[in-house]
């Protein structure tokens, strides 16, 4: 038997991601985060969800932001 995969509101999301509805939205548009229109709104594969966020956080540990000298 085949195992359904596990869904997530955009609401899941925002709270798994730490971001805003807007910045969700911004990444579907851009092709980074896919995702199914729904008439409720949009729902998102939880593998897509966690796989985004593993590839967010490698490249931030590989490229640490500078700090601006004041």
């Amino acid at each position: 038997m085949q195992e359904v995969p596990k869904l997530m509101g955009m609401g899941d999301a925002m709270k798994y991601l730490k971001v805003s509805r807007q910045y969700i939205d911004y990444l579907v548009d851009t092709g980074k985060l896919r995702c199914q229109r729904i008439s409720t709104g949009k729902v998102f594969l939880e593998s897509d969800i966690v796989a985004f966020q593993r590839e967010r956080q490698r490249k931030a540990a590989q490229k640490p932001r500078k700090r601006k000298s004041r």
